[in-house]
């Protein structure tokens, strides 16, 4: 807060007393008596201007310190939550009643306001003048992110003379302003698309992937088909790739991915409490375009202010497993086209409401942003018989421009993942520069996140949860 230091007009009272002393001074008619008499009369009226301005002066300070409190009166969560004119109203409440005068009452003890009831308002839709003509109110609201409302309060009073009266001086005007800012955090809506498509399927650390390519003759992915690739998993039986990774309890990205987001719901309880906002929250997986195929885009659970429910579903999101090589189920193939992000965004943007300012005011509503956990490999159509590799930001885009923010985790696709196999070394490597990029393009500004082999995606998932909502701390 910023508190100017107001002012008290005396030059014309001490420009009254000098022509007085003057006039004195040329005075030769009397003797040494008489003109010690006269002296005394305007270092008498010296005397009562300094007690005068003494008592101006303790009045604005004690003004100034009601003005700080009516701005603030203006400007708390609860006033946050309401109207541009609801905080005029408690302001102008505020400050006449800590000021002792009645709003249309003029005068009391001295002091003087000349304000009456004739009031002056402007609302522009986000600035609102007020003035009464001795109590000044701008009330600005920035919706940007939250709520942010600033309040400069300007008052304009007259502190009334007793010595002063005498020399046509009957007061002393007096004022001062003060510039208070509060910002609240919005109310969120936070949906969470969880990438399950079986390259997630990739083990988090160097020694996983060491450990699963002994445990399969070469192959790092735990996500080959149920019914071709097989291997001795732990309990010296027989088993899927993936059957084998959990046997040897090797941690997948697709798992560490489950687990981070049930952290980032129990960040987003304590956040929302310590932020006095409302979070709710949505999670969603995406594979396979077609709803034939067993892994097509799912509603883990819908938006709820149930936060730890969320990360209840999250843990358990199946992970992509094809019944055998290009077919997801006994019944339907679609030559392994695993990843549809495209479908995933058309779908995801179908469920999301259009976003409001997160504020708590009646009619408005929260804030929305979209979380998106993949490695950002995309494998939709399989047109000319690749996989598209690079997310289209285009989709991104059409998130983006209703006002919706988008976070992006990016758990790295790696070269060395597909070292052995032919096939992705003509269709997949030559173009894997091109998921990055792609990813940074979908995101908003400053909200991607990469982690990569032995790092922790809980941990990068909470410090992106954590940059999306860094502008909605209160700052009062």
């Amino acid at each position: 807060m910023h508190h100017s230091t107001g002012y008290i007009a005396m030059t014309s009272i001490f420009q009254r007393l000098t022509i007085q002393l003057r006039r004195l001074r040329r005075d030769r008619r009397g003797n040494v008596l008489m003109i010690f008499g006269f002296a005394l009369v305007p270092l008498s009226f010296a005397t009562g201007m300094t007690i005068d301005y003494a008592r101006a002066a303790r009045t604005q300070t004690r003004l100034n310190a009601v003005t700080d409190a009516a701005a603030l009166a203006g400007v708390t969560p609860q006033m946050l939550s309401r109207t541009r004119w609801e905080s005029i109203q408690a302001i102008y409440q505020n400050f006449y009643a800590q000021a002792g005068v009645n709003q249309c009452q003029g005068t009391v003890n001295r002091l003087s306001f000349t304000a009456g009831c004739n009031y002056v308002g402007n609302d522009n839709g986000s600035v609102y003048t007020f003035t009464d003509g001795s109590l000044s109110v701008i009330v600005t609201d920035n919706n940007t992110v939250g709520l942010s409302r600033t309040v400069q309060l300007t008052y304009n009073a007259k502190s009334g003379n007793i010595f002063g009266n005498l020399l046509g001086m009957a007061w002393i005007p007096i004022g001062g302003t003060t510039t208070t800012n509060a910002k609240i955090a919005p109310n969120i809506d936070f949906y969470v698309m969880l990438d399950t498509s079986g390259s997630m399927a990739f083990p988090a650390t160097s020694d996983g992937i060491t450990l699963l390519r002994s445990k399969t003759g070469g192959c790092a992915f735990a996500c080959h088909s149920t019914n071709d690739a097989t291997a001795t998993d732990a309990n010296n039986k027989t088993s899927d790739y993936y059957g084998v990774a959990t046997s040897f309890s090797i941690p997948l990205r697709v798992d560490e991915a489950k687990k981070a987001v049930t952290s980032m719901m129990s960040l987003a309880t304590t956040t929302a409490s310590n932020n006095n906002a409302t979070y709710r929250a949505a999670l969603n997986s995406f594979a396979a375009a077609d709803s034939r195929a067993n892994n097509s885009f799912k509603t883990l659970k819908p938006l709820t202010n149930n936060l730890s429910s969320v990360g209840t579903a999250a843990n358990g999101a199946s992970t992509s497993l094809s019944y055998k090589n290009n077919c997801p189920t006994a019944s339907f193939c679609n030559s392994d086209a695993d990843t549809a992000s495209s479908d995933a965004f058309n779908r995801i943007n179908t469920i999301m409401p259009n976003p409001g300012n997160g504020t708590k005011v009646a009619g408005d509503t929260p804030q929305e942003i979209l979380f998106v956990i993949t490695d950002g490999m995309r494998d939709e159509t399989r047109s000319g018989g690749r996989p598209e590799v690079a997310f289209d930001p285009a989709w991104c885009s059409t998130v983006k421009n209703r006002g919706i923010r988008i976070a992006v985790l990016y758990t790295e696709f790696l070269q060395s993942s597909m070292d052995g196999d032919g096939w992705s070394q003509t269709n997949v490597v030559p173009y894997l520069n091109q998921v990055e990029p792609a990813l940074i393009a979908c995101a908003s500004p400053g909200l991607m996140y990469k982690v990569t082999t032995d790092d922790d995606i809980s941990a990068a998932l909470n410090k992106l949860f954590l940059a999306a909502i860094t502008n909605a701390h209160i700052t009062q």
